[in-house]
């Protein structure tokens, strides 16, 4: 007769010796949320088998098309040939509405998100963002990541660019050029330079604000430099055809890749540069869960970093060497919504509404 002890360990041996038939075997992901921090042996193989039936992913991006955006998107393709990508492209206040649009109304659209440091903010705030894991990570900087306080990573920066003077050489010389922001000061800019209106306008300020203080902002602004209300690609369009000779508020990675089509432009930075980050993050209510954390895993990957190093950006990865002509003094910006709305007040008050 067996005693109550005896069962016991009959029992514990065959849930060690047979948990496939004891415990039933374990669960696989099936969830957006499962999915997105599984990190099992056989995740590729799950997200890829989900991704050919899922055939789609929708991408929302604020970056440049032509420069970064399609490269990467095609060598994403190539990986995934069964993957069909719509791209949205727009502004980062054009993303972040429609994007939480979606979201209040249930009926989330996007599956995978590129955007900088406002637009990540504040979709982080209102909840839009899931936490996910990626292979990548262990390569990525540790300031690139933007912590889960459930684990994981709300979103993770892959590039950066930084917003300088960027100028006309068959206008300006080099002997010409500013080397710092009191330099914009000099009565010689008046009729040659103009400044973007866009958020690109309001984080140039930003680096000023913080770190050299409103007084010098109110002087700049006095002198009356015309605000257009465009991207820093499209003031760095104006300046290529001509119409000013530089603007203190264009990218490096825009004028990289203008002068890589033989456009006449250089750019110098003027310390601290303000600096944007491309940061990939994923939805809450991801139609296409497979395809986006695929996607989300190339963004992160070294093929993705050297895409986006040849076209003038610095990548976040370790593995991925910098840009060598970009070495400056960096400024990331403040991470609250309070600082972004303060510092867009403050844009609109000296520059627009005078």
């Amino acid at each position: 007769m067996k005693t109550i002890w005896q069962g016991g360990v009959l029992f514990l041996m065959a849930m060690l010796l047979l948990p496939g038939q004891v415990l039933g075997a374990a669960k696989k992901p099936a969830t957006m949320a499962e999915l997105a921090m599984y990190s099992g042996a056989d995740r590729q193989q799950i997200l890829e088998e989900g991704a050919k039936k899922e055939g789609k992913l929708t991408f929302y991006t604020s970056g440049i098309l032509k420069q970064a955006v399609n490269p990467v998107v095609e060598s994403f393709k190539k990986k995934y040939p069964y993957i069909k990508v719509d791209i949205w492209r727009a502004s980062s206040m054009e993303l972040i509405s429609r994007s939480t649009e979606e979201f209040r109304a249930g009926r989330q659209q996007f599956d995978a998100m590129e955007g900088t440091q406002t637009n990540m903010l504040v979709i982080q705030q209102v909840g839009i963002v899931q936490p996910f894991t990626s292979p990548n990570l262990a390569q990525m900087e540790d300031e690139a990541k933007t912590a889960a306080p459930g684990g994981g990573v709300l979103a993770v920066a892959f590039r950066s660019s930084g917003i300088g003077f960027g100028y006309n050489t068959k206008m300006l010389g080099k002997d010409q050029l500013p080397k710092t922001y009191q330099d914009l000061l000099d009565p010689k800019w008046k009729g040659k330079l103009a400044i973007a209106g866009s958020d690109t306008g309001v984080n140039w300020l930003s680096a000023i604000y913080r770190n050299v203080g409103e007084d010098l902002l109110k002087k700049i602004a006095n002198l009356g430099y015309p605000v257009h209300m465009v991207s820093g690609q499209a003031l760095l369009d104006m300046i290529v055809n001509g119409e000013y000779a530089a603007s203190p508020t264009i990218f490096d990675s825009h004028v990289f890749g203008s002068k890589k089509r033989g456009a006449p432009v250089a750019w110098v930075p003027l310390e601290p540069v303000r600096v944007n980050v491309g940061q990939i993050a994923l939805a809450k209510q991801a139609p296409h869960p497979c395809a986006a954390l695929l996607f989300a895993d190339f963004e992160l990957s070294r093929e993705s970093g050297e895409i986006h190093r040849g076209v003038g950006y610095d990548s976040f990865r370790k593995d991925v060497a910098p840009v060598l002509d970009q070495r400056y003094k960096r400024y990331f910006g403040k991470d609250t919504m309070e600082a972004v709305r303060e510092e867009h007040a403050l844009f609109d008050k000296l520059f627009v509404k005078k």
